[in-house]
């Protein structure tokens, strides 16, 4: 089956190579879910039932019968099972499509100095794993839905976006540099070097910069510490199933495109009777 979609992608056509991401970064998104179902889905449903006690145990919460009653309805637009059911799938598989989008569009600028798209692609899912996943995890690890305060939510969205941007654009620089680098002659162990602090320190200096988490957390850490490591492996595993089938599906494509190149036969110019 893979050999038949190879032969039918073309990566150096950035329309054929983002149909091919999107399409992969679709079945990565349901993978992916069904790893945060089993991982990060039970503590959700933990921290609810924390907040709904709290909620019934808080006698200004209590007081305010009509508040309260509306929160519910408004709640029960959207039931529990159909957020962690069709709900849940449904999000993973958009943001996987976005993903192979955005994977794509990465692995083509990145053409210019690496010929090699399997390479291409694997530098193009580092990068944006780094940026999208990795980095803010690392500074503002998520919390489970029903922990942190509304009010809080446009400032935790701010800085988020904010380092998601300073990331892809650090890596995108990393990758350029180690590209020039190469061509310039430098040994691995003083590029790589040299890159990693080229990367490594503007990192570290935006997170000593920035403000740390708005919210308190209300809930057991062993709990948040579960879901977040729950998200961060689901999201991870969408990030690692769409960046080794890319680049496995489309080296095999520039593969079979080389050799049937290589393969075509050489016709020779014609002559005239007289020579």
């Amino acid at each position: 089956m893979t050999m038949d979609v190879a032969r039918r992608v073309d990566p150096a056509r950035l329309g054929s190579l983002a149909l091919t991401a999107a399409v992969l970064g679709l079945l990565a998104g349901l993978v992916a879910a069904l790893f945060a179902t089993v991982a990060a889905e039970p503590a959700v449903d933990e921290a609810i039932a924390i907040e709904e006690a709290a909620a019934q145990g808080d006698p200004m919460t209590a007081g305010d019968g009509a508040e309260a009653d509306g929160g519910h309805d408004d709640e029960a637009v959207v039931s529990r099972d159909d957020q962690r059911g069709v709900g849940l799938f449904a999000a993973y598989a958009l943001s996987g499509t976005a993903f192979g989008l955005l994977m794509a569009l990465a692995t083509h600028a990145l053409r210019h100095g690496r010929p090699r798209v399997g390479h291409r692609v694997l530098v193009a899912g580092a990068i944006l794993a780094g940026a999208i996943t990795v980095a803010p995890w690392l500074k503002y690890p998520p919390n489970p839905p029903a922990v942190g305060d509304p009010d809080s939510l446009s400032q935790r969205q701010s800085l988020y976006v904010t380092v998601i941007l300073v990331t892809a654009i650090v890596g995108a620089a990393g990758a350029v540099l180690a590209r020039r680098l190469r061509e310039l002659g430098w040994p691995d162990h003083r590029r790589i070097a040299a890159v990693v602090a080229a990367v490594g320190v503007p990192l570290l200096a935006l997170f000593a910069a920035l403000p740390g988490a708005p919210d308190e957390i209300p809930v057991p850490a062993s709990l948040v510490w579960r879901f977040r490591v729950g998200s961060l492996g689901a999201n991870m595993t969408l990030w690692t199933v769409l960046t080794l089938a890319l680049a496995w599906i489309t080296s095999e494509a520039a593969a079979r495109r080389a050799a049937a190149g290589a393969a075509a036969p050489i016709t020779e110019p014609e002559t005239s009777p007289t020579g």
